[in-house]
């Protein structure tokens, strides 16, 4: 165009595969240089990850600039797509890049071209690249393969490849699996997410029937019974009428004796049984027995092993690849924030499990949210810090001693935070809340009593008995323990 170069941007899709995916540019993407949505290129030093989640809708995840000439030719473009989707990966991922390669690249849309990885020279459009990137169209939208291979799941899930490929062969093989991890792990996340691969192996639409959840939260043993001899029922009933495929149940840890909950159950046909996807937030007395009797499998999602130990920063650096695409600008104090929050939250979950247990330990779910913005990020990290995570941490560490007693050295959790402080020192720290503290006599430690009413307390340690009139109290979330 104007016999120079055009800006094109490139897309990937996760969901549908390519003959039934026609897909406009996302909003917001419409520039004027050139940008590719396949990966984020050191040598761009940006890229986005334009995330957008609608039911039933392919998100797009903006991953890179490219720049195509009036010259470029097809298998160059080709070349870059693959090379740029790698480069992209390679940074969300430094250690093993999801399991993914440029082989996962399934083809890509440009204008009206779907270019196929497989495709020959001999099927080479009529008219170079940038004879389709006219008008608004400057968006390249790559697609992965996804349907009898997970590479399209990984990426959109940000769980490696090897640990997914798992994951859908305990379904396909057993039918039955458990998701057992403290909350904040991402299980119902990852229920949906394995829901909707499954339905796409199986070539069902995504109806509301196709997939049904059961949240076992306040309701009790027999309702979640009725429910599932009703489902039953159902399978075993009618031919043609449509049965759900997945069957979600969530939170089953509020249930006393699973095993009860589905003898008898279930035994009709193998085929025509629902997969069940259980979530719980620890495992029970009753594992075994589901094992042996019922043919569950368990899947632990923890938050010192892989897939949740790495997820934090393999999300944040695809969040921040998203805004330095769009600013154009990378920003080294926010690269370092960026890669302090992961290791914050890996500090405070070694205290818990040293002071109480891993049981209580934090999901990455609460350092989600963290701004991408250099000012933003700190207000952000104190208010969490001092109203969510200091309240939370109070709580059961005090319980944890309770429990456990004494079994190391006090450490206070914010010494090593206060260490490591990413954020510069303008403005001054009069300008701004200074991090809460956690004394060892807030938690009952080492014979150490909470303070008393009326007793003056130092005002930057946190006691969860205080009455003061600052504003914590209208922040803490009641529902603290679901947040975390």
């Amino acid at each position: 165009n104007q016999g120079s170069r055009t800006g094109s941007q490139a897309s990937i899709s996760s969901s549908p595969p390519p003959h039934t995916n026609s897909q406009a540019p996302g909003p917001g993407l419409s520039q004027q240089s050139l940008n590719l949505t396949t990966s984020e290129s050191t040598s761009l030093g940006k890229t986005d990850h334009a995330f957008q989640s609608q039911e039933g809708r392919p998100r797009h995840f903006l991953i890179g600039c490219i720049g195509v000439s009036g010259k470029t030719k097809w298998d160059v473009l080709d070349g870059v797509v693959r090379r740029l989707f790698k480069e992209y990966i390679t940074h969300v991922d430094p250690v093993s890049q999801l399991g993914l390669s440029s082989d996962s690249v399934e083809g890509y849309n440009i204008g009206e071209i779907h270019r196929h990885s497989s495709l020959s020279a001999a099927h080479t459009p009529e008219l170079l690249p940038c004879g389709y990137l006219v008008g608004d169209s400057n968006t390249i939208s790559i697609q992965l393969k996804g349907t009898e291979n997970v590479d399209s799941l990984v990426f959109d899930t940000l769980i490696p490849k090897p640990m997914l490929q798992r994951y859908v062969s305990l379904l396909k093989e057993h039918r039955r699996v458990i998701l057992s991890g403290p909350s904040g792990t991402g299980k119902t996340y990852l229920a949906n997410q394995l829901s909707r691969h499954l339905l796409l192996l199986e070539g069902r639409p995504l109806t509301p029937h196709a997939v049904v959840t059961f949240n076992v939260d306040h309701k009790s043993s027999k309702e979640l019974r009725q429910y599932l001899s009703g489902l039953a029922e159902q399978c075993s009933g009618v031919p043609g009428v449509e049965s759900p495929l997945v069957v979600i149940l969530d939170n089953l840890h509020h249930v006393s004796s699973l095993g009860e909950i589905f003898n008898g159950l279930f035994n009709c046909n193998y085929q025509h049984c629902p997969y069940i996807i259980g979530t719980m937030s620890q495992a029970t007395s009753s594992a075994p027995n589901l094992q042996l009797h019922h043919n569950f499998r368990w899947v632990l999602c923890a938050n010192h092993m892989e897939p949740v130990k790495g997820f934090l920063g393999r999300y944040l650096r695809r969040k921040l690849i998203e805004t330095e695409i769009g600013s154009r600008t990378r920003n080294m104090e926010l690269v370092k924030i960026i890669d302090w929050i992961p290791r914050v939250w890996h500090h405070l979950n070694r205290f818990l499990e040293t002071h109480s247990s891993s049981d209580v330990t934090i999901g990455p779910r609460l350092f989600l949210s963290c701004p991408m913005d250099v000012e933003g990020s700190r207000v952000w990290f104190t208010d969490l810090w001092n109203y969510s995570i200091i309240p939370y941490m109070l709580e059961a560490v005090r319980e944890g001693l309770q429990l456990y007693g004494r079994r190391a050295a006090w450490e206070d959790p914010a010494a090593w935070v206060i260490d490591t402080y990413p954020w510069s020192a303008t403005p001054a720290p009069a300008d701004w809340p200074p991090l809460l503290q956690l004394r060892p006599e807030d938690v009952g430690f080492d014979g150490y009593s909470a303070p008393r009413e009326g007793v003056r307390k130092d005002p930057q340690s946190y006691d969860s008995d205080s009455n003061s009139n600052s504003h914590q109290d209208d922040i803490l979330d009641s529902s603290l323990e679901s947040t975390l």
